[in-house]
């Protein structure tokens, strides 16, 4: 998929992550009816949307897989932009494959940058992997695109956030991947999803993002499971002609997505 920029516009993503929608819209978890959190955040977005390249979905689009909740998120989302999508572990990455109007595409093409789409999600595990095919198809495709900026997109993040049980769940196989990345000299950030937290760290020069979610958010700097009073959010993503990238994340306003901080998991 190729898509085209103005000369010297700054090429708009937006990335959402971890909805967790369920089957229906009045589908309620830790507190949070995540259809109308996702609804609140497309809304906050709307002025905005008519502006953007992609949006660029980081998987746990669904709470438990069911094909309801991908219907429904299709039905949420706008006609424009342009959508690239991968699964998380709480996907199934059949059903969203048999289901979505949208087919998975590994790459896109933004004029002189190209986003390409990691499957980190491993059915049955919480915790991330990327499999020896991912990791050969990636080598092929950075060999092939070694003249553009790059920017990975991929469900569980590779390095630390901080946070004890959460760094239990990154990319099991993550120096695998580091070394492929240290051999390009054009990988110009990470975006990941999972953490329900916005995060930055630096992977030996690359840039690894986390993003918030669009339902409820984790405690930063936790131990052990725990929720905190962020509301739901996005973050925006601007990828410049010269290999910059701007980025920061956004929440909802109100006082109403206040997660029950009693949720000891799901």
């Amino acid at each position: 998929m190729s898509l085209h920029s103005p000369d010297h516009r700054a090429i708009k993503l937006v990335q959402l992550t971890d909805c967790h929608l369920g089957q229906d819209d009045q589908f309620v978890l830790a507190g949070i009816n995540t259809a109308e959190s996702l609804k609140a955040v497309m809304s906050r977005l709307h002025g905005e949307l008519a502006d953007c390249d992609l949006l660029a979905i980081t998987g746990d689009i669904a709470a438990d897989g069911e094909a309801g909740a991908y219907r429904l998120f299709e039905q949420m989302l706008p006609t424009i932009p342009p959508l690239a999508w991968l699964p998380g572990n709480h996907d199934n990455f059949d059903v969203m494959q048999q289901v979505m109007g949208q087919p998975f595409q590994r790459v896109v093409q933004l004029g002189r940058w190209v986003a390409i789409f990691l499957v980190s999600a491993v059915p049955g595990q919480v915790a991330g992997k990327l499999a020896a095919s991912e990791l050969t198809l990636l080598e092929k495709l950075l060999a092939e695109y070694r003249n553009h900026h790059v920017v990975l997109f991929v469900h569980h993040p590779p390095t630390s956030v901080d946070c004890r049980w959460l760094d239990k769940q990154r990319i099991e196989n993550h120096s695998s991947l580091h070394r492929l990345l240290q051999q390009a000299d054009n990988i110009r950030g990470v975006f990941s999803g999972h953490v329900h937290q916005n995060y930055l760290s630096d992977w030996d020069g690359i840039p690894v993002y986390s993003a918030p979610s669009t339902c409820f958010q984790f405690a930063p700097a936790s131990d052990d499971f725990e929720l905190c009073r962020q509301p739901p959010g996005y973050r925006w993503i601007n990828l410049h002609e010269d290999g910059c990238i701007e980025t920061g994340v956004e929440f909802i306003d109100g006082n109403n997505w206040q997660a029950d901080r009693h949720c000891i998991g799901y």
